[in-house]
């Protein structure tokens, strides 16, 4: 490794990660410092995660009650909104940059999540379009599952270099 190089692999060297850093260093925010550093990854990809779950949360609840869309279109309409978030937000704060284009890893990214999506959307089909279930109930019981799922997903198919995916 050159010595301008920037290890990828340690998060305290990331960067990106300068502004979470900030953050955590205003006067307010400093008492949760230590853990911060205890485990700076984990608590940015929640934060991030947080980001990208809220506007999903967000868009599926103003497009199904504001604008009176059946709940599971509601839904997919809100995830493609969140997925680029997401996308974005991940990309840049969290894994590691690739050899491939933007548009290649949205493509891969957002089709890794279709796997989610059809089950978040079927669940939403059941439980709220058809058993009529408060959409904002369905969806806060279904966020940590495809959080889980999602997370798994990005990590093993869509942010993993060509050398990587070469040695696994």
């Amino acid at each position: 490794m050159e010595k301008n190089e920037i290890n990828t692999n340690d998060v305290n060297n990331k960067p990106q990660f300068a502004i979470f850093d900030w953050i955590v260093s205003l006067p307010v925010i400093r008492i949760v410092k230590p853990l911060y550093e205890w485990k700076k990854a984990f608590w940015i990809y929640c934060f991030l995660g947080f980001i990208s779950t809220v506007s999903n949360y967000i868009f599926a609840i103003v497009l199904a009650d504001t604008f009176g869309i059946m709940g599971s279109i509601a839904n997919v309409i809100a995830w493609l909104l969140s997925t680029f978030i997401s996308f974005v937000l991940f990309r840049y704060f969290y894994f590691d940059r690739t050899n491939n284009s933007f548009f290649n890893e949205l493509v891969k990214f957002a089709s890794a999540r279709i796997f989610t999506l059809g089950f978040e959307t079927l669940s939403i089909f059941i439980f709220v379009d058809l058993l009529h279930i408060d959409i904002k109930i369905v969806k806060l019981v279904l966020i940590p599952i495809t959080a889980i799922l999602n997370y798994f997903i990005s990590k093993i198919f869509v942010f993993k270099n060509k050398e990587e995916k070469e040695t696994t």
